[in-house]
């Protein structure tokens, strides 16, 4: 376990996300309390007051002067062959994230059909890395260290071929819009992908908007709210940084003058923004013009961990002002009047200031939330007196008629209605009585694969009823027919030990693969 693993944890806990189908690795333990104290039932009701930058400036104590000392570094496995493998592995199923959102954002966004790249001569790569014996200082380890890389490589420019095509709106209402959610190490491979990528407009548009998401939650009202103080953040960015090993700019102390102006002139535009009483107010100041004209003013100063944090502070506040500007004038004059008067010219400007989608004609719409329920004034009525002459009781011999009724009810009525109830106390008690049984009950259990050298292609096992369910690693795909075949065996001979009578393989997007019993075996090459 470290930093970079646990950080994940973090933000995947703060997001409130679930496990997406995009996820290829298996979930990491959660070892740090920093942010979710102990004994917490529930994120959302994790307070945020506390953290910097909740007024209209940023405190100085929210800048951090860097210290490249004070770097983390990852924590290096005791077994160093270990930690090249998971390394291997990171990068491929970080790859693989990519592909699959930026086959998302070309199918739903450009109407292009799939061009998924071919990733079989990776997988190879990575399955031979990984069968390279423990010396890692010997020459067969670093020739399949450097076809691997070759690979990648392509893979990464074959990418970013692609993403050239893919505007930051695309890639913004893509990542909003996802179901299931895009997860936070989705999220994740994204920044890593274009904060590895040739420095470009474009690029830092897009990673400027993901590290935005990743570090922000929704707050409801469709405002947004910072998960860490500045401070803090900025020491999560340089651990992914290092664990992305990626190139540091601007990382000596000559540059820590242009750092601290540029971290200053964001808190500047926060303050000018922040003051705007009406939505008039934020037009004539050219707010999004201006925090545009500046993110690329900056280059690749804005890569710099502090300036960063500072930009996604920008980012959020900038978002919570216009809809609070918005909601505002909407009560005071009307949807119509601000729909006829502003109409939708600004959308875009200030989606890309911010860093979120912001429709105006989204915005004017009443929402559940926002209802109050009226009070309802109850009428008052006189209250009668309760002493009234009370008239001769007059007794009527109508046996028959009563005969026929049961307290003026029909027969007929009171004895199917017995029915019914003797048949649903009937059904009850028999539902009881297999619903207590242990058999009836499903529930899927994780099975720990550490122990066993099943991990080297699985990562995770899970049990439900009498069928083991397996996702498999990459390296499975890289694989030869008979190797599979074998290894599907040996995942059914484990299986068979936990009292199992079959194995199902599912590949990262779902997808069975193979599938065992006690009288079949069988792969399956899913499209």
């Amino acid at each position: 376990m470290n930093l970079f693993e646990d950080l994940i944890d973090e933000l995947k806990n703060e997001n409130l996300l679930e496990d997406t189908v995009i996820e290829v690795k298996k979930p990491l333990e959660y070892v740090v309390q920093e942010i979710v104290p102990e004994g917490s039932s529930q994120f959302g009701d994790l307070e945020l007051n506390s953290f910097a930058g909740e007024g209209n400036n940023a405190s100085n104590g929210d800048r951090a002067t860097p210290n490249p000392k004070a770097v983390p570094e990852p924590i290096r496995p005791s077994n160093d062959r270990e930690f090249f493998r998971k390394r291997a592995m990171e990068e491929v199923s970080s790859l693989q994230m990519v592909e699959h959102v930026l086959a998302g954002v070309e199918r739903e966004h450009l109407k292009l059909p799939a061009a998924a790249y071919d990733d079989l001569e990776v997988k190879k790569a990575l399955h031979r890395f990984l069968q390279v014996p423990e010396d890692i200082n010997s020459d067969n380890h670093a020739e399949a260290e450097f076809a691997l890389m070759q690979e990648t490589q392509q893979w990464h420019s074959a990418l970013s071929a692609r993403d050239r095509n893919v505007s930051v709106a695309n890639i913004r209402r893509f990542c909003e819009n996802s179901r299931p959610v895009l997860s936070s190490q989705a999220l994740m491979a994204l920044a890593r992908f274009y904060r590895n990528s040739s420095f470009s407009e474009e690029v830092r548009g897009k990673f400027d908007f993901v590290m935005t998401r990743l570090f922000s939650r929704d707050a409801g009202l469709e405002k947004r709210k910072l998960l860490f103080p500045r401070a803090e953040m900025a020491s999560h960015i340089r651990t992914l940084y290092a664990n992305w090993s990626s190139i540091s700019y601007h990382a000596t102390n000559d540059h820590q003058t242009d750092i601290d102006l540029a971290v200053q002139r964001f808190d500047d535009l926060i303050s000018h923004f922040e003051t705007a009483a009406t939505f008039d107010d934020l037009l004539n100041a050219d707010v999004f013009g201006s925090i545009r004209q500046y993110k690329e003013t900056c280059g690749e100063l804005f890569y710099v961990p502090e300036v960063a944090t500072a930009a996604i502070d920008c980012n959020v506040r900038l978002g919570n002002k216009y809809v609070d500007l918005i909601f505002k004038e909407r009560s005071e004059h009307g949807a119509q009047a601000l729909e006829t008067k502003y109409g939708y010219v600004h959308d875009l400007a200030a989606s890309n200031a911010a860093n979120k989608t912001l429709l105006l004609f989204e915005l004017l719409k009443e929402r559940p939330e926002e209802k109050e329920t009226p009070l309802v004034e109850r009428p008052v009525f006189e209250q009668e007196s309760l002493h009234r002459p009370s008239s001769p009781i007059v007794v009527r011999d109508e046996r028959s008629k009563t005969a026929s009724r049961t307290l003026g009810v029909n027969r007929w009525l009171v004895a199917a209605t017995i029915l019914v109830a003797f048949a649903s106390a009937g059904l009850y008690f028999w539902a009881d009585k297999y619903a207590s049984s242990d058999a009836s009950v499903s529930v899927a259990n994780a099975i720990d694969l550490e122990a066993t050298e099943l991990k080297t292609h699985l990562s995770t096992l899970r049990v439900s009823h009498e069928t083991a369910y397996a996702v498999t690693q990459p390296s499975w795909d890289a694989l030869s027919e008979n190797d599979q075949k074998e290894f599907l065996k040996k995942v059914f001979a484990f299986v068979q030990t936990k009292g199992l009578k079959k194995v199902n393989l599912l590949n990262y997007k779902g997808k069975t693969v193979a599938f065992a019993s006690q009288d079949r075996f069988e792969l399956f090459r899913p499209n």
